[in-house]
Order: structure tokens, then C-alpha cells, then sequence
């Protein structure tokens, strides 16, 4: 049979079977329902598939629409290519029940009721030994393949990053007071595309003067510098490359030098991102990492306007999942993506942030941003 394209995913999925059952008897066959961990096994780029994996067999599921694409961009999988508008869940019931396989997981955060009765109802019943299909359904386990990314990962987020860092040059020419807010987005969005992005990674949040305070804010038609006075531009962008996303905060002064309380505000930001990348390593808890920047803003008298994580892990899609929030018990382990990106936030001051996408490695990490970090300033 031909070669997965992605064969150790695969594997190292096999290998984590037994963790999906816990204390059930260990999972005969797992149904990947969730597209983007579809893609990720498979390399499936199309908007309709299903994987089945089972210690020995590996099944992949979509609709004649994509049955040439399919041939192209999944080797490796028996291919059963259904009628536009099957129920690919039903469907994949069937095959397990043909097999007569004893039980199944299934990634319970991204089916749908519909979706899951459908399923139920197939395996309901009884099978060649007389006994019922169980299902057990569990979130995360595909997610915690995907946590570690591999040389292949690694290099394309890199140019996705490499992207926004030009993006961020860029805006250093192209902000200036005048502008809307939307103008300014739709500027960056232009650059990023004739750069080769895909697309965004997300709607670029552009937030200017009251704006910037706005944790996710989204351009409004609010006059960049229309205070009259300097005032702080906080951009948050990224652009999605051959598959990987890239995720950026940089914060800005515009119409004129900054007065010393934006100053301080923002040194107090940057010493609190400086302080949490320095904690990134092998073994750390992602709340604990969390708790160093919120300390170093505490001491700043920053802290109750910290109102968001420190960070979430970055890859295929730009939330891959959580990873430096207040509760999370994330272990840091060579290969996770996260971003790191605290902020503070006050109404009548605005909003800084400053993000960084950091690659945990065996020794500590790697800042894959580039783009500079200290003030600037534009008049």
C-alpha cells in the first residue's frame, strides 16, 4: 500500500489508543470527526472528511466532490467516497459494524447531537459476537498529537511568522494619523495577501487611542490620532501560510512622543512578556508561566487590568489550543508552538499588548518573532 503522507501522525495516534479508553476496554477503532484534525493526519484540503483509525486499518471518508483531490492529497487511507450529502458518521458506523469491531471513540467536542444519534443509532444493536458497539466519546486526543509539532510544522510556521513580522514593517510606513481604522486594517490585509498569504489567520484587530483598550476590539471607522493628542495603536494580525497560522501584537505610539505614564505602561508590558518567555521551557505549567506575568505587572500596579491568559498554542489554526491561561495545567513539552502576550487595559489611557509566537525546545526556547519591540513612535 502506498505511504501515508504523514505516517508517524498516524503512528503516534495508534500508539495513543489505549488513552482514549482509560478504563474501558482499549478502543478497537477511533472516528476523527473534527476537519482540521482530519487534515492534519491526512493532508486533506477539502470541506468534507472523516477518519477512521484502527490499530490496523485507516479509513478516510468524503464525497465524490473531492474524489480526484482525494486520490491526490490522501495516500495511504482506504478512500470510500460517498454520495454528495451522505451522513460520513453513519457511514463510518457501518464500516465498524462490517468489521465487526467491539467498540469505538469518537471526538465528542465536535459532533453534533444529529450527528451522534446518527451514530448511535447505526452501532445500536448487535454485532457478529452478539455483543453491542460501545462508544466512548473524549476531546483532545488527536489535539495532543498536534501539540508537538514536527520539522515540517516547524519550517511552515516559521513563514507564516516571517510574513506578519513584514506585515509589521510594513505598518511602520503605513499608519499614519488620518487613517481609520478599517482603512488601516483592510492596508494590512492588502499587504499580507500580495505577500502570499492564504488568508488571515483571524480579522486583524486594529484599535487606536479609546480603541486600544478594547481587548478584541474590531476596526471601527474612528480616526487614528483623531485626539489630537499621541495615543497608542495596538494591532493584533497574522496570516495563514500552506496550512499554519502566524499570530502577532505589536502597540504603538502615534501623534507625537508618548507621555510618561504611556511610556511606563508600556515598559511594564514588555517587562512581563520578557519575564513570561523566560519561563517557557521543558516542564512548565502553563498557569505557572501565566503567574509570572501577572506578577511582574502586579508589581507595576498593572495587574487587576490584566484581563485575559498569557497565551494559547498556535499552529494549523491560530487557537490550537490552550496552553498559558490562568487554570491551565498545560506541561510544556520540546515542540509546542505557544504565543505569549500579556496586556494591560485602561479606559481612559488605551491598550498595549505585545505577542510573540515561542517554540518550546529541549533546552529552554526559541522566539520565532523578529519584528523590533521597543516604542515606536510615529508622528
Amino acid at each position: 500500500m502506498t505511504e501515508f503522507k504523514y505516517p508517524h501522525r498516524v503512528s503516534t495516534l495508534r500508539e495513543r489508543l489505549p488513552e482514549v479508553a482509560e478504563n474501558n476496554p482499549a478502543i478497537a477503532a477511533l472516528i476523527v470527526s473534527n476537519l482540521e484534525n482530519c487534515r492534519y493526519l491526512t493532508g486533506f484540503t477539502g470541506s468534507n472528511g472523516l477518519v477512521i483509525v484502527t490499530p490496523d486499518e485507516a479509513l478516510f471518508f468524503t464525497d465524490g466532490r473531492y474524489e480526484i483531490q482525494a486520490a491526490k492529497e490522501v495516500p495511504g487511507f482506504e478512500r470510500l467516497i460517498m454520495p454528495q450529502g451522505t451522513d460520513l458518521a453513519k457511514a463510518a458506523a457501518e464500516q465498524i459494524r462490517k468489521r465487526n469491531l467491539p467498540n469505538a471513540g469518537f471526538e465528542e467536542a465536535s459532533v453534533t447531537v444529529k450527528a451522534f444519534s446518527a451514530l448511535r443509532v447505526a452501532l445500536d444493536g448487535e454485532n457478529g459476537d452478539g455483543k453491542q458497539i460501545a462508544l466512548t466519546g473524549k476531546s483532545g486526543y488527536v489535539e495532543s498529537v498536534r501539540a508537538i509539532k514536527d520539522a515540517d510544522e516547524i519550517a511552515r510556521l516559521r513563514n507564516a511568522i516571517a510574513l506578519a513580522d513584514r506585515c509589521f514593517d510594513y505598518i511602520v510606513t503605513a499608519a499614519k494619523p488620518g487613517l481609520t481604522e478599517r482603512e488601516l486594517a483592510w492596508k494590512m490585509e492588502v499587504f499580507m495577501r500580495e505577500s502570499g498569504a492564504d488568508r488571515l489567520s483571524f480579522d486583524s484587530i486594529v484599535g487606536s487611542g479609546p480603541n486600544s483598550a478594547l481587548i478584541h476590539g474590531r476596526p471601527s471607522d474612528r480616526v487614528i490620532g483623531s485626539s489630537g493628542e499621541p495615543e497608542f495603536l495596538l494591532l493584533d494580525f497574522g496570516a495563514e501560510l500552506n496550512g499554519y497560522c502566524s499570530d502577532m501584537t505589536r502597540t504603538l505610539v502615534i501623534g507625537g512622543e508618548p507621555s510618561d505614564k504611556q511610556r511606563a505602561m508600556y515598559d511594564a508590558v514588555l517587562r512581563a512578556q520578557l519575564a513570561a518567555i523566560a519561563a517557557v521551557r521543558p516542564g512548565a505549567i502553563g498557569k505557572d508561566v501565566h503567574a509570572v506575568a501577572f506578577k511582574s505587572l502586579e508589581a507595576d500596579g498593572l495587574s487587576q487590568y490584566f484581563g485575559h491568559g498569557t497565551g494559547h498554542q498556535l499552529g494549523r489554526v491560530v487557537h490550537d489550543g490552550r496552553a498559558l491561561g490562568l487554570i491551565d495545567e498545560v506541561e510544556l513539552r520540546p515542540g509546542m508552538v505557544v504565543t505569549v502576550e500579556p496586556g494591560a487595559y485602561i479606559e481612559s489611557l488605551g491598550g498595549v499588548r505585545i505577542e510573540d509566537v515561542v517554540l518550546v525546545t529541549e533546552t529552554g526556547n526559541e522566539i520565532l518573532s523578529k519584528s523590533r519591540k521597543d516604542l515606536v513612535v510615529l508622528s
